[in-house]
């Protein structure tokens, strides 16, 4: 990834959580970044507890308050950062009270974040994909977004990159080499593609053959990476064209058979659409990818909490 000077980490203290905030330390180390650790207390949740104690007349003695709350928050924050190996690094950490989807992304706003990393579920339960609160991430944050399995606390190994050979595509594999080249793991560069004129079946389109279109397609793939503003060194990079009728089941599907760690997806392609949104192929590997996904923004994303 290329240098970075503030990161943030949202954490939960789920096992999820715990790997962003590994990942988040070691892009620290590398880029001699600010790393930004934060934990939200979610208000609405504080209030609920409080109407049940209400609502069951537990003396005011026996009581939690907010503050309470808030400082055992920040205790239980500074324990989790202690034992993450974060020494020699700039940084900087609080548990506050609010709302968790608006207080992290007015983080990394305020401090202009390079990348949020985020566990990839949280709290929000069993399954692959990502959760509710990382996905709405996803889709609003102004920054680059790494979701984090539990489990992925080690260096990358198998990265897979998705080219749709939109204005994304090159800012995608820039992104791609640079992780691979950091942790030296294996680069594949993938796009999926279905046969469009297959919908023209009353025609005679013998020249329209698959291996053809494959090549061709294999051709442009090369040219993403050549021009490339990243050198690729002694990089192993392979190139794939993958015919799947939907676009999203074959980059998930190619994950799998590769078992890979990470995919490095743009947040829009083709569709040429201004925010992150439902039913796009982003969306799909977001939800259901096997291992973690770094969304990719475009330039001139526009940072919303809507």
């Amino acid at each position: 990834m290329d240098s970075l000077k503030n990161i943030v980490v949202g954490v939960d203290f789920s096992a999820g959580s715990r790997a962003a905030l590994a990942q988040a330390v070691r892009m620290a180390h590398w880029n001699q970044a600010t790393l930004h650790v934060v934990h939200v207390i979610d208000e609405d949740l504080v209030t609920r507890v409080q109407e049940t104690m209400d609502s069951l007349k537990i003396p005011s003695h026996q009581r939690q308050t907010t503050n309470d709350v808030c400082e055992a928050a920040q205790r239980s924050l500074e324990d989790l950062v202690a034992g993450s190996e974060a020494q020699d690094i700039s940084l900087k950490h609080d548990a506050i009270l609010g709302n968790p989807f608006r207080e992290i992304l007015r983080r990394v706003n305020d401090v202009t974040a390079d990348v949020l990393l985020l566990g990839a579920k949280g709290q929000s339960g069993p399954g692959p994909g990502a959760g509710v609160l990382a996905a709405k991430c996803v889709r609003k944050a102004a920054s680059k977004v790494l979701l984090v399995p539990e489990g992925l606390q080690e260096p990358f190994k198998t990265i897979v990159a998705c080219v749709d050979f939109s204005t994304m595509s090159q800012l995608v594999v820039d992104q791609a080499v640079r992780l691979a080249q950091q942790d030296r793991a294996a680069l594949h560069i993938l796009h999926v593609f279905s046969k469009p004129w297959e919908a023209w079946h009353y025609l005679e389109l013998s020249s329209y053959d698959s291996d053809i279109h494959e090549r061709a397609l294999r051709n442009r793939l090369e040219d993403v990476l050549r021009t490339s503003d990243v050198e690729t060194g002694e990089l192993k990079i392979d190139l794939h064209a993958l015919e799947h009728s939907r676009d999203a089941s074959g980059i998930i599907q190619f994950a799998r058979q590769h078992q890979a760690d990470l995919v490095v997806v743009g947040t829009h392609g083709r569709t040429g659409l201004r925010a992150f949104l439902m039913g796009t192929v982003a969306e799909r590997i977001v939800r259901d990818a096997p291992c973690g996904v770094l969304a990719i923004k475009p330039d001139d994303f526009e940072y919303s909490v809507d």
